[in-house]
């Protein structure tokens, strides 16, 4: 479990890098998991819920994913990565950070992997986001 204080420390160095490309939220069955295979340089993660995969993937293979899946896929968005690296079990980071983005509207969609959280924002909103990330840093 995390010390209290880690979630100052790293609130300080969050370190808050977009990526200038647009990325995509799509669903797909699992049957077309080999199809999803084929893209994997572009995808960023994959996640797997009882409906079926969800996956968010550059504006690159949009197209080609499209003919996996029936259901419109969302976006773009701007894909944001903090570069501190932060412990799986710290206690109220991404509240944080979703409430902060909250506060000016920008929607917000999180996920943590092993080393990184990431958050997922309109396209047209990274550069406010960065800006409430980049202030959120500074207090």
């Amino acid at each position: 479990m995390a010390k209290p204080d880690e979630l100052s420390l790293l609130l300080r160095t969050l370190s808050p890098e977009a990526d200038e490309k647009k990325y995509f939220i799509g669903t797909f069955g699992e049957s077309q998991m080999m199809g999803l295979a084929k893209h994997l340089a572009h995808i960023v993660c994959i996640y797997r819920e009882k409906e079926g995969l969800t996956a968010v993937f550059s504006e690159e293979i949009a197209d080609d994913l499209a003919r996996y899946t029936e259901i419109k896929m969302v976006g773009p968005f701007a894909l944001i990565t903090l570069q501190a690296i932060s412990p799986l079990l710290l206690v109220g980071l991404l509240a944080k950070l979703t409430t902060a983005l909250s506060k000016e509207g920008i929607p917000v969609n999180a996920y943590s992997a092993y080393y990184h959280d990431h958050l997922l924002v309109p396209f047209e909103m990274k550069d406010n986001a960065l800006a409430v990330l980049k202030k959120l840093e500074k207090s």
